[in-house]
């Protein structure tokens, strides 16, 4: 089976090289959005592993729900405290953020924000109603709202194997790290960045530091989602092309037939009876 890759970053490769000999394996995404377009969670939904998404939006969550069935989806915000908060949505997708420094910025630079309220819980808490023991990895993207999200994680408690976080500040290449002792002092360890996230190891589980030494390549065997759907609408085209061309062939052999009966001699020595006939039925019509 092909590994279809439909993360934006290729987070999905990086995180299949290490992952790909755990069975039915579970993640958590904080800041799902759309249920494939740049998700890093498709790929694994679609070779038997489920998880938590969870998305606040609920046009976002309403997808996750109608495809994500095997998944727990949850329409609410992650952060370090239980109650609700201002979320600040964007007009372009992937861009919603709680925080109100990012949402200010974008509203500065001529970005659309609109504000909604939205239920937040602990991601522990979270956890403890709905994760199995085993979470393998940890996926968060909220524009700017990470310390708040690692903040409400138990690290003691729950361990999951790789924790990858977006470490740039919203649309920029400048490095936000200040969540980054979180991690570290819950014995996470740095093993990768690829531009736009920082991936990290549990210690007991540093063994799959090997999996991270090189970005995605061509030996990880991989199809970018945007080339799949390309092959696939052109399969449908040349299927419709193919439908097409039969009907045609098929309409074209009538008509041959067609010429061949009314040109042959049969037709024409039986042409004085067909014009009786009509004349007789016209008769009767009278």
């Amino acid at each position: 089976m092909t590994f279809i890759s439909h993360a934006q970053n290729r987070e999905d490769v990086l995180l299949w090289r290490a992952l790909k000999h755990v069975k039915k394996g579970f993640y958590v995404d904080v800041g799902a959005n759309h249920p494939s377009h740049d998700s890093v969670t498709k790929a694994f939904y679609d070779r038997g592993w489920s998880g938590i998404n969870i998305e606040p939006l609920q046009e976002h969550f309403e997808e996750l729900q109608r495809v994500r069935l095997r998944d727990i989806n949850l329409q609410l915000a992650a952060g370090n405290a239980e109650g609700e908060l201002d979320l600040y949505d964007s007009d372009v997708r992937g861009l919603a953020t709680a925080s109100l420094e990012v949402a200010e910025a974008r509203r500065a630079a001529g970005g659309v924000v609109r504000a909604c309220r939205v239920p937040v819980r602990r991601l522990d808490a979270i956890l403890t109603t709905h994760a199995p023991e085993h979470i393998h990895f940890l996926k968060v993207d909220v524009e700017g709202f990470e310390t708040a999200v690692l903040q409400g994680m138990d690290f003691t408690r729950w361990r999951p194997w790789v924790v990858v976080i977006e470490a740039t500040k919203p649309n920029s290449r400048e490095l936000e790290l200040g969540w980054e002792p979180l991690l570290t002092s819950a014995n996470y360890q740095f093993v990768w960045f690829d531009g736009l996230n920082r991936y990290y190891l549990a210690a007991e589980h540093m063994a799959l530091s090997e999996h991270f030494q090189v970005p995605p390549n061509v030996f990880d065997e991989f199809v970018p989602a945007e080339q799949e759907r390309l092959r696939l609408a052109f399969a449908r085209s040349e299927n419709e092309r193919k439908v097409a061309e039969d009907q045609l062939h098929a309409h074209q052999a009538v008509q041959l037939h067609l010429d061949s009966v009314l040109h042959s001699r049969s037709w024409q020595l039986t042409r004085p009876l067909r014009v009786m006939i009509k004349a007789l039925k016209a008769l009767k019509k009278k």
